[in-house]
């Protein structure tokens, strides 16, 4: 089994990241913004021509690719625990998402009309562009039979703009997801080729540290 290639681990990354930025909004209500942008930024790259025009800065996909080295390598804070299973999770929605096609055209028609609209939401990160992703999310993936159980505060969880941001990073971590298994990435290998993984996602970690 050869190991991953770099893209394929930032996409991983960005998989983990989005977890990682919806277990803390779910837990203290907010999320530092450079955690979430580069999430968010990736939706509407639809039909990208390289790796880079949907993740163009692999600095921005640190916490995630540190996130990942900690579960590869069976480390990290058991307060991490929730952010892997919401991963984990959004890798599974991603998978069952293949095998509809009618709800695929339906997101691909959304984020399609969505892409159109972006010069009217001169904030990609505010509110209103977050309840828009959100009700792509409920309306096409959150259709499947899989849901993602979320856990935190229940005081940020009835806050219906934390909520709709929570969906907002599903939607761009199953973004990510896609774009892990166009790079070869599988559920399969990830598990019998840890050690590979790991190496390689080091390997990037040492590549965009300042």
């Amino acid at each position: 089994m050869k190991q991953p290639d770099p893209e394929q681990v930032l996409a991983l990354a960005a998989v983990f990241q989005a977890g990682l930025a919806a277990d803390r909004l779910a837990s203290q209500g907010r999320v530092d913004e450079q955690l979430v942008a580069p999430l968010l930024n990736a939706i509407t790259a639809l039909d990208p021509d390289s790796f880079d025009q949907v993740f163009p800065r692999a600095a921005e996909l640190a916490p995630g690719l540190e996130l990942l080295s900690q579960a590869l390598g069976g480390k990290g804070p058991r307060a991490n625990n929730r952010a892997l299973g919401y991963a984990l999770g959004l890798i599974q929605i991603a998978n069952l998402a293949r095998r509809d096609n009618a709800m695929l055209s339906v997101l691909r028609n959304r984020l399609e009309a969505l892409e159109a609209q972006l010069p009217h939401f001169p904030d990609r990160h505010g509110p209103e562009f977050s309840q828009r992703l959100a009700g792509i999310y409920v309306d096409t993936l959150g259709t499947l039979r899989f849901r993602i159980r979320v856990q935190g505060n229940p005081r940020h969880l009835q806050d219906d703009s934390v909520a709709a941001r929570i969906r907002a990073l599903f939607l761009g971590g199953v973004r990510a997801a896609f774009l892990w298994h166009q790079q070869g990435g599988r559920r399969w290998r990830l598990m019998l080729g840890r050690r590979r993984y790991l190496q390689q996602v080091e390997q990037v970690r040492r590549q965009i540290s300042p």
